[in-house]
C-alpha cells in the first residue's frame, strides 16, 4: 500500500516529487527538502521507496526530514534485481498518477533512481538527475550504478551535478553546477564526533570506522590496537555490541579511539561519509558505504562480488591487512565540505526549470557555474 494523507500547508503550482530507496539517496536528498521548504515556492515530496522501504522512511524521520509518502510493497519481492524492479516499477507508477507531479528528482544511479525516472519519462514527467555528473569511464565500474546513471541521464531534463567532472559519458545540456549536498546535512550532535568530522574534512587524521556486533568478529576488535601503533596518522571510532567488551578496554583509554556502543544515524551518515574505511559485520551497512563515498569492508559476509563492487567479504584474521592496504590506496580522500548552499542551488535550479525566477544559479553565475 502507499501510505499518505492530504498534505497541510499553502497551494503551489508545482509538486516535486524527491524519491529516495536507500540511506545515501536520503543524505542527499533530505537537505534538499528542507531547501525547498524555506525557500516556499515548490512544494517537496518525499517519498520513501525500495526493497526496504520502511528503513528508508527511518531514515527520513531520523536526519529531521519526515517522509511525506512511504511506498509500501504488497508482498516481498524476489531477490533477484529484476523482480525487484518490477515490483518497484508497478508501485512507483501508481503513486505518479496519483500524485500527478510537476517533477521526479532521483540521486545517482541506485535500481531505486533508475526505475522511479523510467516511469516518470513514461507518464512524461520530467526528471531532475542530482549528482548526475560523478561518472566513470567503465561501465561495469560501480555495477550497476554507472549503466543506471547513464541510463537516467537519456531521459533526464535537467543535470544537478557536483564540483567533479564528469570523466565517462557527458549528461545533458542543461547542467547546473550546485555542489555536494550531504555536507548540507546537520552536524554530529556529539562535540567530540563533530570535531573529528570537521578535523578530517580539513586534511586533518583519516578515520577508520569499525562497526561491530557478533561474537566472531572479535579478531577484528583485537586488531585495532595493533592498526593504530602501524598507522599513526589515523583515528578509530568503534561502535557496536563488542564496543562493550573487554577486548575493546585497550581502546578506551588511547587518545586516537573512541569507543560507543551505538551512533545515532544521522551522526553515523556524517561520520561514515568522513572515513577513509568503514569494517562492519552489518550486510546493509556495508552496502550503504560507497554510495557515502567510502570503501567498506564486509568481515566473514556472505558478499557475492559484482563487477566494479567496491564491498570486500573477507575473514576476520585478514581484516586489518586489507584495511591498511585500502589506506595506502590513492583516491580514498573523505567528502570535502561545501559552503553549505548546495540544496539551496539545488532549489534554485529547479525553480529556474520551471520559469519561477530568471537565473538557474544562487546569486551571479561564477566562472565555475558553467555547463558541463
Amino acid at each position: 500500500m502507499t501510505e499518505f494523507d492530504a498534505f497541510p500547508g499553502p497551494e503551489h503550482d508545482h509538486d516535486v516529487l524527491l524519491v529516495a530507496g536507500s540511506l545515501p539517496e536520503v543524505a542527499r536528498l533530505a537537505p534538499v527538502a528542507t531547501a525547498f521548504g524555506q525557500a516556499d515556492r515548490i512544494r517537496a515530496l518525499t517519498v520513501a521507496t525500495g526493497p526496504d522501504p520502511m528503513s528508508v522512511h527511518e531514515a527520513f524521520e531520523a536526519l529531521g526530514v519526515p517522509a511525506d509518502v512511504t511506498v509500501l510493497l504488497r508482498e516481498p519481492p524476489a531477490p533477484q534485481p529484476a523482480a525487484i524492479a518490477a515490483t518497484l516499477m508497478a508501485r512507483l507508477d501508481e503513486v505518479l498518477v496519483d500524485l500527478d507531479p510537476s517533477a521526479v528528482m532521483v540521486h545517482g544511479g541506485g535500481m531505486t533512481a533508475a526505475v522511479a525516472a523510467q516511469v516518470a519519462f513514461w507518464r512524461q514527467i520530467p526528471v531532475v538527475h542530482l549528482q548526475s555528473g560523478v561518472a566513470t569511464d567503465d561501465l561495469l565500474c560501480p555495477f550497476p550504478q554507472e549503466a543506471n546513471r547513464r541510463i537516467i541521464g537519456q531521459l533526464a531534463s535537467l543535470f544537478l551535478v557536483t564540483a567533479q567532472s564528469a570523466v565517462g559519458s557527458a549528461v545533458g545540456p542543461n547542467a547546473i553546477t550546485v555542489g555536494e549536498t550531504l555536507t548540507a546535512n546537520p552536524q554530529p550532535a556529539d562535540l567530540l564526533f563533530s570535531r573529528l568530522v570537521r578535523r578530517v574534512w580539513a586534511g586533518g587524521p583519516r578515520l577508520v570506522l569499525v562497526g561491530l556486533d557478533r561474537p566472531d568478529s572479535l579478531g577484528v576488535l583485537a586488531g585495532l590496537p595493533d592498526l593504530l601503533e602501524r598507522e599513526p596518522d589515523i583515528e578509530i571510532v568503534l561502535f557496536g555490541e563488542l564496543a562493550g567488551h573487554g577486548a575493546a578496554y585497550s581502546l578506551v583509554e588511547h587518545e586516537r579511539a573512541r569507543v560507543v556502543r551505538s551512533v545515532p544515524l544521522a551522526e553515523l551518515v556524517q561520520l561514515v561519509a568522513a572515513s577513509a574505511v568503514l569494517v562492519s559485520d552489518d550486510p546493509e551497512l556495508v552496502s550503504d558505504a560507497p554510495g557515502l563515498g567510502t570503501p567498506a569492508v564486509l568481515v566473514d559476509g556472505p558478499n557475492i562480488p559484482q563487477p566494479g563492487d567496491s564491498i570486500r567479504s573477507i575473514l576476520s584474521p585478514a581484516v586489518m591487512t586489507t584495511v591498511r592496504q585500502i589506506l595506502a590506496t590513492a583516491g580514498i580522500t573523505p567528502v570535502t565540505p561545501s559552503d553549505g548552499l548546495a540544496a539551496a542551488r539545488v532549489e534554485q535550479a529547479v525553480a529556474w526549470m520551471f520559469g519561477l525566477c530568471p537565473s538557474p544559479y544562487l546569486g551571479s553565475p561564477s566562472p565555475t557555474n558553467t555547463q558541463v
